[in-house]
């Protein structure tokens, strides 16, 4: 058990959540994540600590942000030294247009859970509860699994969204103490994983037979990325179905369209853009896709 003197990173606390888990939900957005995929939609989820954003579009070149530095990372407006900043934020508060954004924060399992019982009475009335996602929770274990024994002692229900790359000796802890895994299953192809993600898919396949042997099927839901140019099509759905069926797995798969939303998330952090194409899923590909897993014996269901 944590204590209440060690603290998280997050990045963001979401009400009204609809697409992470059953009913209305509050999403908690985990900083730090062990894959750097190519079409990721939260590129601020990476980095494990709080760094700065710059809106280009609302600054005004006053100089304000570059006077308050206390470490002297900026020499200018749009000139952030990334490697010399702390993401203190105090250029966040000198700045009178909001141009520059704080991501992440940190916090004690006890606050983060005082925010979020806030929002019972949607969960009890909606049959919803806690999304904790990212990023990716299980690269701060101590802190996550503090949160989810304190969620649990307040009667609500958690899901956890997990790209499946943790030690599998969190596997028992986390079985313990999640009512639901949303587990990210991208490419059957430990190649093709690794070339889009910057890992292979052995422990991340590893550790989803580990948890569904610990929990049962019914406390896991697969979720698919469905990219363009990566696994958008009924072959790759194939393989990934037939990896599931093996496994013995046989309820619902969430399939989760990419779109090119958070491609000006990057520019804001000072980095390229992804290398995927910025085109989004031909809606013409979704039947094929659920048909896959469809004809083995699961239930697709596209996400937002």
């Amino acid at each position: 058990m944590s204590r209440g003197a060690d603290k998280g990173v997050v990045f963001d606390v979401q009400p009204y959540a609809l697409y992470d888990g059953p009913g209305i939900r509050t999403a908690v957005y985990f900083k730090g994540c062990p894959l750097a995929c190519a079409w990721c939609h939260n590129p601020e989820s990476q980095n494990g600590t709080p760094e700065i954003g710059w809106w280009q579009d609302r600054c005004q070149g006053c100089g304000a942000c570059v006077e308050a530095c206390p470490h002297g990372a900026l020499s200018a407006p749009g000139a952030l030294d990334r490697a010399v900043c702390l993401g203190c934020g105090t250029c966040v508060e000198a700045c009178p247009n909001r141009a520059r954004e704080l991501l992440g924060y940190r916090i004690t399992p006890e606050a983060l859970v005082a925010k979020l019982v806030a929002d019972k009475p949607f969960f009890a009335n909606s049959g919803g509860g806690v999304t904790l996602t990212g990023g990716e929770p299980t690269a701060q274990p101590r802190f996550l699994l503090a949160v989810l024994a304190r969620l649990r002692a307040e009667g609500i229900h958690t899901a956890l969204e997990t790209c499946g790359l943790f030690k599998p000796a969190l596997v028992p802890e986390l079985a313990a103490s999640a009512d639901l895994f949303l587990y990210d299953l991208k490419h059957a192809d430990a190649e093709a994983h690794a070339a889009a993600t910057g890992a292979g898919n052995e422990r991340i396949l590893d550790n989803f037979a580990r948890l569904l042997a610990a929990v049962g099927p019914e406390r896991v839901i697969p979720r698919v990325p469905v990219v363009p140019g990566f696994n958008a099509d009924p072959e790759a759905a194939a393989a990934l179905a037939a990896l599931l069926a093996a496994r013995g797995y046989g309820g619902e798969v969430h399939l989760m369209p990419y779109h090119g939303w958070a491609r000006g998330k990057y520019q804001r952090l000072g980095r390229p853009p992804p290398a995927t194409p910025a085109r989004e899923l031909d809606a013409r590909l979704r039947d094929p896709i659920a048909a896959v897993f469809a004809a083995n014996h699961m239930t697709p269901v596209w996400g937002g």
